[in-house]
């Protein structure tokens, strides 16, 4: 069998195969040492329901374009400005969106340093208040750097949050802050827990689709 361009065959000492499909259209096939061709052919042909339903979905995301001096900020793009003025701080204008500082938030790793520490505070004082709102009590809040997680909810109520959420609109920080509140009181996704995040939170499903188009661009 002649695989596509866009397959990957990778063989690695496994016990069992595993598919992985990526924003890029690539599916990577990691099988056992012992799989023969018969093997690969069989399993992606069972798979193939699953690895269209994939690409589909990574074809229809957006991704938020930025212009070389824009940084993503609260779901908007900020104008950077080089200033020698703010030498220790960083002075973000929210009506003209812009932000002005000394250091090069240009950099990646300064930029995700800064909005790190920008995602502590906003976050840990937007949880409280809706906690404090919404009647939830939690334990501790982490800002986590996560791949794959936007949030998480511990069975010690420890809540944690990916600092890219700072990234996106006010309405998706709060989904996911009351997602993850929530599971203080419901550990799983029942019935009953997304019952009750609609009380909560009417338009959480605003929320989510906007994560399945962008969230890739975070």
């Amino acid at each position: 069998m002649q695989l596509p361009d866009n397959y990957i065959l990778i063989q690695k000492e496994v016990k069992h195969a595993r598919l992985r499909v990526s924003e890029d259209g690539r599916i990577r096939v990691i099988i056992p040492q012992a799989f023969s061709q018969e093997d690969v052919e069989a399993l992606i042909k069972k798979k193939q329901r699953w690895i269209d339903r994939h690409l589909k979905f990574f074809k229809g995301m957006s991704k938020i374009n930025l212009q070389r001096n824009q940084i993503l900020l609260y779901g908007n793009r900020y104008t950077y400005f080089y200033d020698s003025t703010y030498e220790h701080k960083v002075i973000v204008d929210h009506e003209y969106k812009t932000i002005r500082a000394k250091r090069n938030l240009l950099d990646k790793t300064i930029q995700q340093l800064w909005l790190t520490d920008v995602a502590k505070k906003h976050l840990a004082n937007r949880t409280e208040e809706l906690a404090g709102k919404l009647n939830f009590k939690y334990n501790r809040l982490y800002i986590r750097n996560q791949r794959k997680k936007w949030g998480n909810c511990s069975k010690e109520k420890n809540i944690s949050l990916n600092w890219r959420l700072i990234k996106a609109p006010m309405f998706v920080m709060d989904y996911l802050i009351v997602h993850e509140l929530l599971h203080t009181v419901v550990m799983n996704h029942t019935h009953k827990f997304w019952t009750m995040l609609k009380s909560y939170y009417p338009d959480y499903k605003d929320a989510i689709n906007w994560l399945d188009k962008y969230g890739n661009s975070l």
